[in-house]
């Protein structure tokens, strides 16, 4: 994969997984444009000489100071209904009018355009899907006007913007991730990517570790490494590009079995304390990825026990 030389725009790219993007990006000798507000994160990659950055609100962008670029990801967008429930517009600002600055900018650069969606946008699919895991042409079914629905819906409106931009002769895609996890995560936020270090500190600190229902939700956890790894082929990709694309792990668990999991492998056990569940959290979710593997020969190498066992004998605090 040669992409020395080559410019790429990142924003968001001090979020988890744009900061570990852009890493890579670095290693394959690309130069680096960050854009990021750091309204849930704090600058990093700075250290290098090819990365550059730019401290604003992607919606706020000034073009005109952004060089010709390669290649476009647009990560920008908070997660965390912490936030996002305070100021809509840290979900709005970024996937509504920061999508239609980053198709401006595609269009003058003539360059790729990949949009990190989630699979928050499918909501609470029939257990019709449950068995093969949900396709990127999956029929969704969503509660509407919930406290939750304003991320979700604002990732829904930043695909419509894709894809009618694909369908002028853009070259876009959506990416729809499913709860990325890793090193460097925050454990400030929360959300079901976060669970997981909320999760060790909470046993390691003999602290008490929340659970929303009855913890016999079903989710799916991706290595931040795959995710990487399948965003740099991604990159590479020569033919035309679908509309949507699943990155994800089809390895489920649920959330009581995940506690469960981290109290053996930390040899530790703390007590949980059991929290109303929102009425839009789906009690399963699970990636098919049959269109990633046959698009881009690509699978996810780090089961859950691996990705634990990584993170617990590294730091995750930092």
């Amino acid at each position: 994969m040669d992409l020395k030389e080559k410019v790429v725009l990142v924003t968001g790219g001090d979020g988890f997984i744009g900061s570990h993007l852009v890493k890579k990006l670095v290693e394959l000798k690309s130069k680096v444009i960050v854009v990021d507000n750091n309204v849930t994160s704090i600058p990093r990659n700075t250290e290098y000489e090819s990365v550059t950055h730019n401290n604003c609100s992607i919606e706020n962008v000034d073009l005109s100071r952004i060089p010709k670029v390669d290649y476009i990801f647009h990560f920008a967008s908070v997660a965390s209904p912490l936030v996002y429930k305070n100021d809509f517009n840290n979900v709005y600002g970024p996937n509504v009018l920061g999508t239609m600055k980053m198709i401006e900018l595609a269009k003058r650069d003539n360059c790729r355009l990949i949009y990190a969606s989630t699979s928050e946008v499918y909501g609470m699919l029939s257990d019709e899907y449950a068995e093969d895991g949900i396709k990127e042409d999956s029929i969704a079914r969503c509660h509407l006007l919930t406290p939750r629905s304003i991320y979700a819906s604002s990732k829904r409106m930043g695909e419509e913007l894709i894809l009618n931009y694909k369908d002028n002769g853009g070259d876009a895609i959506n990416i729809r991730f499913f709860n990325v996890y890793g090193d460097n995560m925050d454990i400030v936020n929360t959300g079901y990517g976060r669970v997981i270090p909320n999760f060790i500190n909470g046993i390691k600190e003999y602290n008490k570790i929340t659970i929303f229902g009855d913890g016999k939700q079903i989710r799916s956890f991706l290595w931040i490494g795959d995710a990487v790894d399948a965003l740099t082929k991604l990159m590479n990709y020569d033919e035309t590009l679908p509309n949507a694309l699943n990155i994800g792990n089809a390895e489920s668990i649920s959330v009581i079995d995940l506690a469960n999991l981290l109290f053996d492998l930390l040899n530790k056990e703390s007590p949980i304390q059991y929290k109303t569940i929102d009425k839009d959290d789906p009690l399963w979710r699970k990636p098919n990825i049959d269109l990633i593997r046959s698009l881009l020969q690509w699978n996810p190498k780090v089961d859950i026990v691996t990705g634990l066992k990584m993170i617990i004998g590294g730091n995750i605090n930092e």
